[in-house]
């Protein structure tokens, strides 16, 4: 009776650990779940997937996946800034200098996307981190899409 109590235990912690994302793949998702990672999820939230490696030379694991989910969320926000000027670009055809524009769209929302949250991250056997990014705003992709005219 103990032998399969201890079984079941065993079973359920590694069922547990590979539904918490600790598979050895990056972008693990659990059999069945529907998660969108990339993005608009609904107008007014907007997800992105980054990834990031350690620094080099730390040896310290909780060092290595800190620095690896920092890296992650740096690029994830500067995706999104990118996406999200881009898409305003799109929109402001005929505008004089596209420089200035893109410019001014990132500082309009700089602030929103360092605002975001992280939704999902998992690790790999190298502690390099994939992060799912979200950024969440009321009417935030009619703002982005074609909103009120950008100003310097």
């Amino acid at each position: 009776m103990r032998s399969i109590f201890s079984l079941f235990l065993l079973l359920s912690v590694a069922l547990l650990f590979t539904a918490c994302g600790g598979g050895s793949g990056m972008g693990g998702q659990v059999e069945g779940e529907s998660f969108v990672t990339e993005g608009w999820v609904s107008p007014d939230i907007f997800r992105v997937t980054s990834t990031g490696v350690p620094k080099p030379g730390l040896k310290n694991k909780v060092q290595r996946r800190g620095t690896a989910k920092e890296a992650a969320l740096i690029m994830a926000q500067k995706r999104v800034i990118e996406k999200f000027v881009g898409a305003r670009l799109e929109g402001a055809a005929g505008a004089a200098d596209y420089a200035s524009t893109g410019i001014a769209v990132s500082k309009e929302f700089g602030g929103l996307v360092k605002g975001g949250t992280i939704v999902k991250s998992t690790y790999d056997d190298d502690d390099n981190c994939e992060i799912v990014y979200q950024v969440e705003k009321k009417n935030l992709r009619k703002e982005v899409e074609g909103g009120a005219e950008v100003t310097q």
